[in-house]
């Protein structure tokens, strides 16, 4: 949440082409009139997008009211005896003038859906009975299978999508995480008092190449954690290994050893058989380590066994037995001379008789 003095465009950072076409939108729907629909992970600050859509349009004057999926809020009385319709209906007098935020529009009652269909209907249509509210929603990125589900109702999904702005997860967004990680950490020390630490490039460096599957929301309290934690003038890349999680680096499949690719299917494969009867994990090792390999070099020798064999420095009776063990079908083929040398069907004695 932010302080009341901060201002919530400060922290709508778009270095990145993503976020610029973000940035885009929102100067296009802030007009304080149809419904906005803001998708994205939890965690992308899908809330701070709506904030600067009602600080930027004719609203921003009035209240701004952020409410659960259930109409509830801190903004709205509730009553014991309230049901789905009358929070709603409650949540829609509370933002009058001003703009109604409902949160994880996909996990809305039936009931509740029904009345902000109502609502936003009646707006669009002029009625002198509708709410004068813009109602803005949030969602994640599986909306649609909500309402092929039919879990969202389809006609509350049209009303809210005509205006959708999609926010990108933080991860492909790194252009921003520079200046995004400075701000957090600005507003944090000005929150508890202290002088605002620099951050080193190494710092930056370490923060870019982590994933983020918390998004923004994770690169604030790790900001928060750096202020607080660091008395120093200076955030440095070691402070961030101290709290940054560590995660496993994905290697290029082309840049990883061969017996480690390797390594890394047995140790999948230990672990599935985990409990199991099993007696002849070598020969079943081995068999799936020859077949693909026979399978590359016989169709780098276009089928020829006695090429294959040479290239694979074994005798080219081994090869025939190995392929026929593994189920290589030859019968019905038609095979080249040397390969029916190689299968002692095609002597030179037998040539010349």
């Amino acid at each position: 949440m932010l302080h009341p003095t901060a201002r919530a465009s400060d922290f709508l950072v778009a270095e990145s082409p993503a976020m610029r076409q973000v940035v885009t939108q929102v100067k296009s729907f802030a007009d304080g009139g149809a419904p906005v629909l803001i998708c994205g992970e939890h965690g992308t600050g899908r809330e701070l997008v709506a904030r600067v859509l009602h600080q930027k349009g004719p609203r921003a004057a009035k209240r701004f009211v952020a409410v659960r999926p259930t109409f509830e809020g801190a903004d709205v009385p509730s009553k014991a005896s309230d049901d789905a319709c009358e929070r709603a209906d409650r949540a829609l007098h509370a933002a009058s003038g001003g703009m109604l935020l409902v949160k994880d529009v996909s996990d809305l009652s039936a009931a509740s859906q029904k009345t902000l269909r109502k609502a936003i209907k009646e707006r669009l249509a002029g009625s002198d009975e509708a709410h004068d509210v813009q109602v803005v929603a949030t969602a994640d990125v599986d909306l649609e299978r909500a309402v092929d589900a039919k879990i969202v109702a389809r006609e509350l999904y049209d009303q809210l999508a005509a205006r959708r702005i999609d926010i990108p997860p933080l991860r492909e967004r790194i252009d921003d995480l520079p200046v995004l990680f400075e701000r957090w950490v600005k507003h944090y020390a000005a929150e508890i008092g202290r002088a605002r630490p620099t951050v080193s490039s190494r710092a930056h460096a370490r923060l870019a190449g982590y994933p983020w599957p918390g998004n923004v929301a994770e690169l604030k309290s790790l900001a928060r954690r750096l202020v607080v934690r660091v008395d120093r003038s200076r955030i440095e890349a070691g402070d961030v290994d101290e709290i940054l999680p560590v995660v496993a680096e994905r290697v290029p499949l082309e840049d990883l050893a061969f017996e480690d690719m390797v390594k890394s299917k047995l140790a999948g494969l230990l672990a599935r058989i985990d409990g199991y009867p099993v007696h002849d994990l070598y020969d079943k090792v081995l068999a799936r380590v020859e077949r693909p390999l026979f399978d590359l070099v016989l169709a780098h020798t276009g089928g020829n066994q006695l090429k294959a064999a040479d290239i694979l420095g074994l005798n080219r009776n081994t090869l025939r037995k190995k392929l026929g063990g593994l189920g290589y079908a030859t019968k019905g083929k038609r095979v080249g001379r040397e390969d029916r040398a190689l299968d002692g069907q095609d002597s030179p004695r037998k040539r010349r008789a």
